[in-house]
């Protein structure tokens, strides 16, 4: 439908498709997934592809993001404001992460990337404060539970659900506590779906 058209859906999609890809590697490399060296070499050039792919797609995100951060300041709501702000410093490290992984600067992107993921592991530990206190508030002044209320309790939980799996994906991906390639991709792969709905039309001429 229309919604694939649509950047970030997009965006999300190949983000699915590098997690998918560090999860089967995880499993090869734990001994779970017995691959011969050519598969492997294959699937981890896939892994780099993606991966370059979704930094290039990140390209000019700032124009979202910067505004995004002024409202929620003239809204009151800081822990999205400091979101927004970590968000904005990640895409400028990625960005320069992604200069140098093209040869236009010199140096290693690694330890840009690490920096990087750094700052997002952070941003995503504040959204996930954000949505819990978010719950915790709505919940202490919900009406009677009749249907409507039952669906916002259940998005409000999968938000949170959403939010903890993002924040333990970037734990790994950070190096701040890293765990297994496995689980950090199958969280990948969970939250990038999780996005990629979040932009399908509801409604007929989806």
């Amino acid at each position: 439908g229309k919604w694939l058209s649509q950047t970030d859906a997009g965006l999300s999609l190949v983000r699915a498709g590098h997690n998918s890809c560090r999860l089967l590697l995880g499993l090869h490399a734990t001994g779970r997934l017995p691959q011969s060296a050519e598969r492997h070499a294959q699937l981890a050039a896939l892994f780099g592809a993606l991966m370059h792919a979704e930094r290039t797609g990140r390209l000019c995100k700032e124009v979202v993001t910067i505004p995004a951060t002024q409202q929620a300041l003239v809204a009151g709501d800081y822990f999205n404001a400091a979101n927004k702000a970590l968000t904005t410093v990640f895409l400028g490290l990625d960005h320069y992460a992604w200069l140098r992984a093209i040869k236009v600067l010199q140096g290693e992107p690694l330890p840009i990337i690490l920096k990087a993921l750094k700052v997002i592991t952070i941003a995503w530990f504040v959204d996930l404060v954000r949505e819990v206190v978010s719950f915790v508030k709505w919940n202490s002044t919900a009406k009677k539970d009749d249907e409507a209320v039952a669906k916002e309790r259940r998005d409000r939980m999968w938000n949170i659900v959403r939010a903890t799996a993002q924040f333990v994906q970037g734990l790994h991906l950070s190096q701040l506590r890293p765990h297994s390639d496995v689980v950090c991709g199958s969280l990948g792969v969970y939250t990038a779906v999780f996005a990629a709905l979040s932009f399908y039309p509801k409604g007929k001429g989806a």
